[in-house]
């Protein structure tokens, strides 16, 4: 691959909507890699993107480095047990997530002033 196709950290940052400490890091911890220096600054392969981007959802679901590492980065098949056990978790916080939901919403349409005072503050 030529140096020309090669995206500076800046690049990388900007496309995925994380800081540029924060690609640093992933390059340090191991989760990317930089594919060269030039001018001692990291240059990284185009498909770093995707890569850095789907380190940014899996964090926001909840899912630590070590973690996306493992998703990533497996040859053993190891990562499917991980998917398993994420894919339950994820599915008790959605449960979780739509009866605050719906709280939130009933505690709107009710008037009250206080919410301590709420009836409809605390699920049935």
């Amino acid at each position: 691959m030529s140096a020309v196709a090669l995206l500076p950290i800046g690049e990388v940052a900007d496309s995925t909507g994380v800081t540029v400490s924060a690609v640093r890091y992933y390059d340090e911890i191991g989760v990317i890699t930089a594919t060269t220096r030039v001018g001692g600054k990291r240059r990284f392969d185009p498909d770093t993107v995707g890569r850095v981007s789907f380190i940014r959802r899996a964090q926001e679901a909840g899912f630590s480095l070590d973690e996306i590492r493992t998703l990533l980065d497996d040859t053993q098949g190891g990562w499917r047990d991980l998917v398993e056990d994420k894919l339950a978790e994820l599915s008790e916080r959605r449960e979780r997530l739509d009866v605050m939901i719906s709280m939130l919403g009933d505690m709107q349409d009710c008037g009250c002033e206080v919410v301590a005072s709420c009836p409809r503050a605390t699920p049935c």
